[in-house]
């Protein structure tokens, strides 16, 4: 408790009950007097001795407030690591929650990447095989279509050929025979390139000729030294502008029906030099 001077305070607790008090008389034996209580009276203390009293209070205030003191520290520091305690526990779930986030989140991330690029190339692949497929089969069909159009055109062309050669091979009969007709001295040209064509045409030869070709060429090699070993011989029977060129071991035949198939024959026409309706003094 603490002091107030040199007075002494006395507390309600401490003073005896009172007693009610009725005004009856004022005088006489039968007037009650109430009773009064005398506070002791106050001694002087030693100044000292107050001194020392408030030192102890102080001291006994001091003992008393030091458990608090501990118990505050105590409890602030049990509030510490339970506040510490608590934050670790956020930051753990805050931590855990963030990087299970992102780690979905990256999964996700990876997940629809590697399914995209697994899907492109999946599809990549699909795509080239439908292509290689359909090209090959376009191919397949182009070479088909030109396998057709190989046959119709031969086709066309054999249908078209054999009145194409006709028509050529006439035309070149009635030009040779024409030619012949105009410039019958091309005899000559005929048996001058056979033998000089062929190494065993030499020496003594024999030369069956058209009358009227042979007249002519003996007219045209007469200053030819080397036709004076040509024996000529008339064949009334062979068409003119033809021959026949003989040693005593070779035969050749320039008459125009031979040479005539010969040509034709490369030109695969079996076409006769002499057809049913041309007349060969024509």
């Amino acid at each position: 408790m603490k002091a107030w001077g040199s007075k002494k305070i006395i507390r309600r607790e401490d003073l005896p009950p009172l007693q009610s008090w009725h005004v009856d008389q004022f005088s006489g034996a039968s007037v009650q007097r109430p009773n009064f209580i005398v506070p002791e009276p106050v001694r002087a203390e030693d100044p000292s001795a107050e001194a020392a009293g408030i030192a102890d209070e102080a001291g006994d205030a001091v003992v008393e407030a030091a458990p608090d003191e501990a118990a505050l520290a105590a409890q602030a520091a049990a509030h510490a690591e339970q506040e510490r305690g608590r934050l670790q526990d956020e930051a753990r779930e805050t931590g855990y929650q963030s990087g299970y986030e992102d780690g979905q989140q990256a999964g996700q991330v990876a997940g629809e990447a590697a399914g995209r690029e697994s899907g492109y190339a999946a599809g990549f692949e699909a795509g080239q095989l439908q292509g290689r497929q359909s090209a090959d089969a376009e191919v397949a069909r182009f070479q088909q279509l030109c396998a057709g159009l190989a046959e119709a055109v031969a086709a066309y062309e054999e249908q078209l050929s054999k009145p194409i050669l006709d028509i050529a091979v006439a035309v070149a009969r009635q030009v040779l025979r024409s030619s012949l007709a105009v410039a019958p001295e091309r005899i000559l040209a005929v048996i001058r390139e056979a033998i000089a064509s062929s190494s065993e045409l030499q020496g003594p030869l024999r030369l069956e000729l058209h009358p009227d070709d042979m007249s002519l060429v003996r007219t045209l090699v007469a200053d030819d030294a080397a036709a004076m070993h040509w024996r000529f011989e008339a064949q009334p029977d062979m068409e003119r502008g033809g021959c026949r060129i003989s040693t005593a071991s070779v035969e050749l035949d320039l008459t125009l029906p031979t040479r005539w198939r010969r040509v034709v024959h490369a030109l695969g026409s079996n076409e006769p030099w002499a057809a049913e309706d041309d007349d060969p003094d024509a």
